[in-house]
């Protein structure tokens, strides 16, 4: 997408990660879009970036007893 080329090539463009990290200290890595959903799909999901389209699965049993 253009759009997103013009972001990443832009003053908007943060680096994922401080230049200044530190060992041992916990990070949250800035978003920085690469893709976007259409509007239309956007609305269905509730995002418009697909790497935060992380649908709830209540079957999904990774370890653990299933509470019945």
């Amino acid at each position: 997408m253009d759009v997103i080329r013009k972001l990443q090539n832009s003053a908007f463009f943060i680096e994922p990660l401080p230049d200044d990290t530190v060992v041992a200290m916990a990070y949250v890595p800035f978003q920085n879009a690469s893709k976007l959903y259409s509007p239309e799909h956007g609305i269905r999901t509730g995002t418009m970036f697909p790497e935060l389209n992380k649908p709830f699965d209540p079957d999904c049993n990774k370890g653990g007893d299933k509470i019945v």
